[in-house]
């Protein structure tokens, strides 16, 4: 201890200085550095349990949603008068859903009515029952359906005395079955059952983003315990004692890898989300910042060494001045400065903190000004708003009083053109699944068979692998306006239209089909004329052109890096076929621009 203190007596100023300075300052360094990531880990550990927590009850909530959905369109098909004449009726329809149907005939309004609530993307089949002999399916591929579990099926509906009642099959069909009993409007006597069963894959593809994102193992358990599906091989009979309650979370082990448990229980369907998540991904944003924490720690330490250094080769006047200086620009003056006329460090400084202060100054006029300009794009993206939604207001408000008074006709094609207004000014999504399309498709062909009546039919079919691909909004859509349009509004006979949709090779090929009066050959020669539309066309001629044909397929030039194709044949008073050949690509280009490509002119 002596010799140690001796040492230090006989040590310089500067080296004194120096020393302290760093032990001191390393010290405060290393504590404060352990309690900070100690206090940070455990925040950021909660932290990311409480968000894995919000993302499994966000799921949870849009399965109780969609289930609503079924049964809010189950409780509008049962009300429905043609179906409550139909279940009373002396001479119901038999139907197994292969039969054709009169437009205004009884089976056919409720073959709609159906179709309505019916989606092949996420239902098998749909069927109507009643205790007449009533019956009415829609099933995309009869095959598949069970009648073995009809009957078991429609007891528990029975028993429900009118509530929507869920049922889960067995592991290998891959369905869940939901029905619900239908009673007299009036005398509240049962009438018969509304079932149908929906695919358990489509719920698991529900579950994907939530899965991906936490790295978790997602189960759905019935009210039974048993599960309707799940994305591990692992069984969930370890854990079903524990899930008490309507949801809650607790630590469970598997192996040698430990996970957080999350469930909740929905309260309608009885059904129970349940979620492992991984406790390596819970703490991995913690092995990230205990990275930082270390890099910080290091690159600390070599600061304090240099600013030590030099401090303690430093004078302390010009460290007084600049410390004054300093304590001035905290506190707002902006015009205060160091003399520059040193060349060593300190003027250096010096300079340095005089380029600074103006750079600050600059900013700071820059972000005001930058404010302003932010306030009136918000005020201008405000305003911009207000006639759309005006719009929206207006038709909800005609589809509630024609809905008052019973006229559904009426009803369905206000929302079939409040959808079609909503998908081609909102700009929120410019690129959408073949899926959402097909039903921008449907609403825009039902105005159309609406006000054509007999004149017009049309005839829809898409294969199921297609449905997800994604594509720009209102492309297909385009065609078949311009089909409808174009092909019949001058043709003296009647007309039908037809999209379908089939895999071929490495393309999707669309085809949209028409009997209309066709295109002459110089008019299609135009048009797909990469020069065309911009040539001698002004304001809205112009416009009309470029969002047309050439529109759609400059779109999907861009889109499939110019691997797309479009065919069209034409023939004067035959009609029109319009075929895309979309590749399946995962390197896509985005739309950034907004626009919906929506437009009726060839």
């Amino acid at each position: 201890m002596k010799h140690l203190k001796k040492w230090f007596i006989n040590l310089s100023i500067q080296r004194k200085f120096l020393y302290c300075a760093l032990g001191i300052t390393l010290f405060v360094l290393l504590a404060t550095s352990i309690s900070l990531y100690m206090t940070a880990s455990r925040m950021v550990i909660e932290q990311t349990r409480k968000q894995s927590a919000g993302v499994i009850n966000e799921l949870s909530t849009n399965l109780d949603h969609y289930f609503e959905m079924v049964e809010n369109s189950f409780d509008y098909i049962a009300n429905n008068n043609t179906v409550q004449e139909e279940l009373k009726s002396e001479e119901p329809y038999y139907s197994d859903g292969s039969d054709y149907f009169s437009y205004f005939s009884r089976a056919g309004q409720i073959r709609r009515l159906l179709l309505q609530g019916y989606t092949s993307v996420y239902m098998n089949d749909i069927q109507l029952y009643g205790y007449n002999g009533a019956n009415h399916v829609l099933c995309n591929d009869s095959e598949t359906i069970i009648k073995d579990r009809w009957e078991l099926v429609f007891q528990k509906a029975e028993d429900a005395k009118g509530s929507c009642i869920y049922y889960n099959a067995a592991e290998d069909e891959g369905l869940i079955y939901i029905a619900k009993q239908i009673k007299d409007t009036l005398t509240m006597e049962p009438l018969g059952i509304l079932k149908a069963s929906i695919k358990v894959n489509y719920l698991q593809k529900m579950t994907e983003a939530a899965r991906e994102s936490l790295t978790a193992e997602i189960f759905l358990l019935d009210d039974d315990g048993q599960t309707i599906l799940k994305s591990t091989e692992y069984q969930a009979d370890g854990f079903k004692d524990r899930l008490e309650g309507t949801g809650g979370s607790f630590s469970w082990s598997i192996g040698h890898q430990d996970y957080s448990c999350v469930y909740r229980k929905s309260s309608n369907t009885g059904f129970t989300l349940v979620s492992l998540i991984p406790m390596s991904f819970l703490q991995k944003t913690v092995r990230e910042l205990q990275k930082m924490a270390v890099l910080l720690l290091v690159g600390s330490g070599i600061l304090c060494v240099i600013l030590a250094s030099a401090l303690a080769r430093g004078i302390a006047e010009p460290i007084e001045r600049t410390s004054k200086a300093m304590m001035r620009f905290a506190g707002g003056d902006f015009s205060v400065r160091l003399p520059e006329g040193r060349t060593d460090e300190i003027g250096a400084m010096n300079s340095v903190f005089n380029h600074t202060i103006e750079e600050i100054e600059q900013l700071l006029k820059k972000v005001v000004e930058m404010e302003r300009a932010n306030k009136e794009i918000e005020f201008q993206a405000l305003q911009a708003q207000i006639n759309p939604h005006f719009l929206y207001n207006v038709l909800d408000t005609i589809n509630w009083m024609a809905r008052k008074k019973g006229e559904e006709k009426i009803c369905h094609m206000v929302t079939a053109i409040s959808n079609l207004m909503r998908a081609s000014i909102s700009n929120r999504k410019n690129m959408v699944s073949i899926a959402e399309e097909m039903k921008y498709i449907r609403d825009y062909l039902y105005i159309q068979e609406t006000r054509y009546g007999e004149r017009l039919t049309s005839y829809l079919d898409v294969d199921e692998r297609l449905l997800e691909i994604e594509i720009p909004k209102m492309t297909i859509q385009t065609l078949v306006e311009n089909a409808v349009v174009h092909g019949m509004e001058n043709a003296t006979w009647d007309c039908f239209v037809s999209v379908t949709g089939e895999p071929e090779g490495e393309f999707a090929v669309i085809k949209v089909r028409d009997n209309g009066v066709g295109i002459p050959e110089e008019k299609l020669r135009k048009l797909l004329d990469p020069d065309h539309p911009e040539e001698g066309k002004t304001g809205q001629e112009r416009t009309h052109t470029h969002l047309g044909i050439y529109a759609v397929r400059k779109r999907l030039d861009y889109i499939c890096k110019g691997k797309a194709q479009m065919e069209i044949r034409s023939e004067p008073g035959k009609g029109t076929e319009i075929t895309l050949k979309i590749p399946y690509m995962e390197d896509r280009r985005e739309i950034i621009d907004g626009t919906s490509g929506h437009d009726i002119g060839r």
